[in-house]
């Protein structure tokens, strides 16, 4: 919860705050994507999802570092780019979409439209 409210934050939006389980679907919605927010206290760490994703579940999926109290975008994926077998490895945890950290585009990549700091 914490990484998705420093990304809402960050791009001046409200996170979804509801409380209890959530079935699939975005954590934010910014100019008009559906936003999935990961997090890791790997740096440099996975932009990873779970094969049970579909492409209708988000538009771009960003990847944030978590040194508590401090957060990091490190970038993001259009669900196109990390949804696909390609990219499907097992780090350890099972198979699952996975792209490294050097792999994501910059929020600016992501965002074309005026989103407040892109």
């Amino acid at each position: 919860m914490a990484a998705e409210i420093a990304v809402a934050r960050y791009c001046n939006r409200y996170p979804d705050l509801t409380i209890g389980p959530q079935k699939g679907g975005a954590d934010l919605v910014i100019a008009g994507k559906k936003v999935d927010v990961k997090t890791t206290t790997m740096n440099p760490g996975y932009l990873q999802a779970s094969l049970k994703k579909r492409m209708s579940d988000a538009d771009i999926y960003l990847l944030v570092t978590n040194n508590f109290p401090h957060f990091t975008i490190q970038g993001g994926a259009f669900n196109h780019q990390l949804l696909n077998k390609t990219s499907i490895r097992d780090t350890g945890f099972g198979n699952k979409y996975t792209l490294e950290q050097f792999q994501l585009c910059s929020l600016k990549e992501l965002f074309k439209k005026n989103v407040k700091h892109f």
